[in-house]
């Protein structure tokens, strides 16, 4: 029973996390959490101690949890990490020529292009998250999978302010389009140069958009 309220917590805390719903440098006590959910203070402490595992808070004596802010080094190297091995499942998923996952890999792009369309930029930005899903899970390496996955988890949070900047949204559909015609094509030198180049022009974008506006939410 206690593990699965302590799931359940934890499910909770991180997705407000990833939704800078709870923000970066809030502290999170382990008797108001367990209040918040009614609960006792077991559960409740096996979250926090599971996010704090994971990158997400740090322990402060006395104090609580705090939630980890990612400093501008951090996120730099999420993105060069990330635009390596995203850019190498690309390679292997075209290697593979999986046919099923370049429908799936169309039909997410032709759905970005009408949420962009219609203005629906919660639901372009879960089809951005859907498409690199499918095209790492394309890899057929489930431990990489697993290595992009905590990195994502842990962009994600900051990830959904490219969609702020105006000119991002369309340079993803075109770059992902790119993509799908590169794989097609079976050319895994290209397709893998390509998801470099799109991860980090993305992550400059971010970098430049919180130097210039945001740079509270990284300190």
């Amino acid at each position: 029973m206690s593990r699965n309220k302590k799931d359940i917590i934890y499910g909770t805390l991180k997705r407000q996390i990833l939704n800078l719903k709870i923000k970066p440098n809030q502290v999170l006590k382990e008797e108001e959490i367990a209040r918040a959910h009614g609960v006792s203070r077991t559960p409740a402490r096996e979250a926090l101690q599971l996010l704090e595992q994971e990158g997400f808070l740090e322990q402060k004596r006395k104090v609580g949890y705090l939630v980890r802010a990612l400093t501008r080094e951090d996120l730099q190297e999420i993105i060069e990490v990330r635009s390596i091995l995203e850019g190498y499942a690309a390679r292997l998923a075209t290697t593979r020529k999986d046919s099923r996952t370049i429908e799936q890999l169309k039909k997410i792009n032709d759905k970005a292009a009408y949420f962009m369309k219609t203005g629906e930029m919660d639901k372009f930005f879960r089809n951005s998250s859907d498409f690199h899903d499918v095209l790492y899970k394309g890899s057929g390496n489930q431990r990489l999978c697993r290595i992009i996955e905590s990195l994502r988890d842990n962009f994600l949070r900051y990830r959904r302010m490219l969609l702020r900047i105006p000119s991002m949204p369309g340079i993803q559909i075109e770059d992902h389009g790119q993509m799908l015609t590169i794989m097609e094509e079976g050319r895994e030198d290209a397709v893998e140069r390509l998801v470099r180049k799109h991860i980090r022009r993305g992550g400059k974008a971010l970098l430049e958009y919180l130097d210039r506006d945001h740079i509270e939410i990284l300190t």
